[in-house]
């Protein structure tokens, strides 16, 4: 028995290590497939010229990359570049994204930490003594693994450099993390006539709260109301004057904002204007909320709590959020019966959000107040639209009833609001250009104080 003991120590220790070095740090990413990137890829050509671009959802780049990027707030782009005109064309990444990741700092930032894996297995060795054999090979495995990751990182990177005549060129750019709707617009540069390209990629991953819905179904085609420009204010003029709670018995926000366009044409023209998609409201994004509530922190695609219109609640929630979730523009969005010139018309009302506070009316606990300048948030979006050229038309039509500064309404987390009563009326173009007013009278309201009533169902 007194022979065995040591015997058992020994296989016992040796196991023990052996099951230790298990857990030593590897790096084992997939081989690229560029002919797989192509097939997702979007392409664009102008003359001789022609880019494709995609854009890699976390498990993809989990996947191409070996390690969680999507929690370093990074994501990889992979261009391909075709050059097959008679000059060269000079790519720089910082036109990608001014805050792009270099090869090296992205796979810098991506490391294993080697403090970690020592730190971690030095005490485990505490409780059992003979893991503390282990610690070297942890250490040297995550070594190891760190400079593999330098290699590779390095190898798919796209470099800032001359595209010569009939090369090709690809790789990836390292660009901070957008979900939903993400922009990639960049220009090569030439000395006759520069080339920008401008794509918009949906990156799987999102929850968009507008996924849910399925909007080719919700009308029957006797229900469709289609219109011409002039019969628009006619039309829209029946519209209600505010948002509803889901009983139809308070009233909200006004209903300030009409936008004719195709949804994608909406989801590309707000992501041109920086603006980001919502998630559905869950247990998970309620508490990731109050997170970012409690310690001031940003949460770009949180959701926004319903309101409702046609009996149901919002179908789109887009928003244009700070440094923290106190502080946002954030609009909501109806898909309505009605056609103008065969395009949706969604209606809707924009805010914006000056702070969070308390409340007990929602079970995340958190509400945000609103700019009671309710008409500042309305003109943003006109103002952002117009910045990005995605306007092809635009108007201003009477709408929600009027209310002032001093006789304000309230909507139904009782903050105060004042507006003109001024209903937004834009048209979303496919492409870039310079926009055109529709052919109204622009019935500039009368808002003197002794000339207004309060809002319907406000308090004052």
């Amino acid at each position: 028995m007194k022979k065995s003991i040591p015997a058992f120590r020994l296989t016992a220790g040796l196991v023990a290590v052996l099951l230790s070095t298990q857990g030593c740090a590897t790096y084992r990413p997939a081989p690229v497939e560029e002919s797989a990137l192509l097939a997702q890829a979007q392409e664009q050509a102008q003359g001789k010229v022609k880019v494709s671009a995609a854009v890699l959802g976390p498990r993809e780049a989990k996947k191409y990359f070996g390690t969680a990027m999507d929690h370093k707030n990074m994501q990889p782009v992979w261009l391909r570049i075709e050059n097959k005109d008679d000059e060269p064309y000079l790519f720089l990444q910082q036109s990608v994204d001014p805050q792009y990741y270099s090869p090296e700092e992205a796979a810098y930032l991506n490391h294993f930490s080697t403090a970690k894996q020592t730190l971690e297995y030095g005490l485990v060795s505490l409780l059992f003594f003979p893991l503390i054999l282990a610690v070297p090979f942890h250490y040297i495995s995550a070594k190891i693994a760190n400079r593999k990751i330098d290699s590779f990182f390095g190898s798919k990177g796209i470099e800032n450099n001359l595209v010569m005549p009939n090369e090709t060129v690809s790789g990836f750019v390292f660009t901070p993390l957008d979900k939903g709707t993400k922009e990639i617009c960049f220009t090569l540069y030439a000395d006759t006539a520069d080339k920008t390209f401008q794509f918009f990629v949906k990156v799987p991953g999102l929850r968009a709260d507008y996924a849910r819905h399925d909007f080719e179904d919700r009308y029957a085609e006797k229900d469709l109301r289609p219109c011409t420009v002039k019969d628009l204010p006619k039309i829209l003029e029946a519209l209600p004057d505010c948002t509803e709670n889901e009983k139809g018995t308070r009233h909200g926000d006004p209903v300030n904002l009409v936008i004719a366009g195709e949804l994608e044409e909406i989801l590309t023209a707000f992501a041109a204007a920086k603006w980001d998609e919502t998630e559905e409201l869950s247990f998970k994004t309620g508490w990731q909320m109050f997170r970012a509530f409690l310690f001031g922190k940003t949460y770009r695609y949180s959701p926004v709590s319903p309101l409702y219109l046609y009996g149901h609640r919002h179908d789109i929630a887009l928003q244009k959020t700070r440094e923290t979730i106190n502080q946002r523009l954030h609009l909501r969005l109806w898909y309505s019966p009605i056609r103008l010139e065969g395009k949706p018309v969604w209606v809707g009302t924009v805010s914006r959000d000056i702070g969070v506070r308390f409340t007990t009316h929602s079970w995340y606990l958190t509400t945000h107040k609103i700019d009671p300048n309710i008409d500042d948030a309305r003109e943003y979006v006109l103002g952002d639209l117009a910045t990005v050229k995605r306007l092809a038309r635009y108007g201003f039509l009477p709408g929600s009833n009027r209310s002032t500064a001093a006789r304000p309404a309230k909507n139904l987390t009782g903050d105060p609001y004042f507006t003109d009563g001024v209903r937004t009326v834009v048209e979303i173009s496919q492409r870039r250009g310079e926009p055109k007013s529709f052919d109204w009278p622009f019935p500039l309201p009368d808002v003197k104080a002794e000339n207004l009533e309060p809002s319907k169902g406000s308090t004052v």
